[in-house]
């Protein structure tokens, strides 16, 4: 396991991991052995997702995936989920080269966070929580239960999956609505305001106390690069938006300051798949 931050001198600045960077170290080292034929690589990965299965069966923590439903958890000791962090194409990768007493169960979780995808997002907007229980309601700790940060990634993920998988349940439509909702905004410079899953501007007195989450959004490249990146499914359904985002998207500049971390990232990442740099043909 990693943890979710660390000093410049490698002491953790926090006292356990996110699942969602687990997800990704795991998938990462898998594609790695395939690619370079480094068996060391997949076993580091194996040794990985058994903790994050079985985690906890011996009363020594607690399992990354809920046993009973197989849903990513956002933290491993919380009983709650994020959207973001249901990666359908990453659980097929799992099953096919993972532990493979571990098979069946990330089939179940890939075919579970498809469905997961059309529980969480709002049937109308295609927005999702930044935060989630297990039926797709919005949930709230310390004010996350807007569509803000993390939640941007949610579509980014279903297109890479369509991208990987090509299935398709519904979930499509996820990603044409929210392109649609936030096509607007593709017309003007004003400030995005921070939105509800239902499509209305976040309040002030809905705010925390401590003023979380703003009422504008903090990571607006990000939030394009995402929406840009649900290309990879749209532009099968309704190409002249899909173009729209894929224009602005490459005009784009990459962001500077306080916020670039974010924010850049999920750039680069949209730049990866949008650029057919996912190299799927590896494994």
């Amino acid at each position: 396991m990693f943890y979710l931050v660390c000093a410049p001198n490698g002491q953790a600045n926090s006292d356990g991991p996110a699942p969602d960077g687990e997800e990704y170290f795991a998938a990462t080292l898998l594609l790695a052995e395939k690619r370079w034929k480094i068996k060391e690589y997949g076993d580091e990965a194996r040794a990985l997702l058994h903790a994050m299965v079985h985690k906890g069966e011996n009363q020594d923590g607690y399992p990354m995936f809920e046993p009973e439903n197989t849903y990513i958890k956002f933290v491993a000791h919380l009983h709650m989920t994020d959207p973001s962090y249901h990666l359908p194409h990453f659980y097929q990768l799992y099953a096919r080269y993972g532990n493979p007493e571990d098979s069946a169960f990330f089939l179940r979780a890939e075919e579970g966070a498809r469905k997961f995808w059309l529980k969480s997002a709002n049937a109308k907007t295609g927005l999702t929580p930044e935060y989630a229980d297990y039926e797709g309601e919005p949930y709230d700790i310390d004010g996350h239960w807007t569509f803000f940060s993390d939640a941007y990634r949610t579509v980014a993920n279903i297109g890479l999956d369509w991208l990987c998988e090509h299935q398709e349940i519904g979930q499509s439509q996820i990603a044409i609505n929210i392109q649609k909702f936030f096509e607007p905004y593709l017309e003007n410079d004003e400030e995005i305001p921070v939105f509800k899953i239902d499509g209305q501007p976040l309040r002030k007195e809905e705010q925390t106390a401590e003023g979380f989450p703003p009422l504008k959004v903090h990571h607006p490249l990000g939030l394009w690069s995402t929406l840009a990146q649900a290309s990879l499914v749209t532009n099968e359904f309704d190409s002249t938006v899909a173009l729209k985002y894929l224009k602005y998207f490459w005009n784009l500049k990459l962001r500077r300051g306080k916020y670039r971390y974010y924010d850049n990232l999920l750039y680069f990442f949209a730049l990866l798949a949008l650029s057919g740099n996912y190299q799927k043909e590896w494994l």
